[in-house]
């Protein structure tokens, strides 16, 4: 049985079924088909049917992703001040997941050479690593876990032109899944 479900945002997706040449488009929260069934019109079942009837496959599921974005100065690898809360709230989440893996992605506003850019995200990423290194070990995250890449200028929050300083690009964001 193939039934689609809300993302926790309440997002509904869609997925399209083909059984014995007939394409049936399920779009609807909790819609659903028995492939193979012959079927050519959707089944409608309750939040409460998915529950139980799927309820094994529900509670397998693992945690969803979550980000958390740090801001930096300006051509510096400092957290500013209001990023701390972020950080906190990041180190909270570790607590709640069995296994964790933790990609850590340093990002520039456009003022500089790219190559320099390139270098500062990384630089911002590794950065956070580090402080985070014995706060995560301590939370059971081996080091092995963590990934600190650097992608630069290449993707803005905010577009701006060559040369713009915008803070809001500034920043890392932190993955935890």
């Amino acid at each position: 049985m193939i039934v689609v479900l809300p993302a926790a945002d309440g997002h509904i997706g869609g997925v399209v079924v083909e059984t014995g040449g007939n394409k049936m488009v399920l779009d609807k929260a909790y819609a659903g088909t028995k492939p193979g069934s012959g079927a050519t019109t959707p089944i409608e079942m309750s939040q409460s049917e998915v529950e139980r009837v799927f309820s094994s496959a529900l509670a397998a599921r693992p945690i969803p992703p979550k980000s958390y974005v740090l801001y930096f100065v300006s051509g510096s690898d400092e957290l500013v001040a209001d990023s701390r809360p972020a950080l906190e709230a990041m180190l909270a989440e570790l607590s709640a997941r069995k296994a964790v893996e933790v990609v850590i992605t340093g990002h520039t506003d456009t003022l500089g050479a790219s190559d320099k850019n390139d270098r500062l995200s990384l630089d911002r990423a590794q950065a956070v690593k580090t402080q985070l290194k014995d706060r995560l070990a301590a939370q059971g995250v081996q080091s092995d876990s963590v990934t600190a890449v650097g992608r630069g200028e290449r993707e803005l929050l905010v577009k701006t032109p060559d040369q713009t300083a915008e803070p809001r690009n500034r920043r890392v964001e932190i993955t935890v899944r």
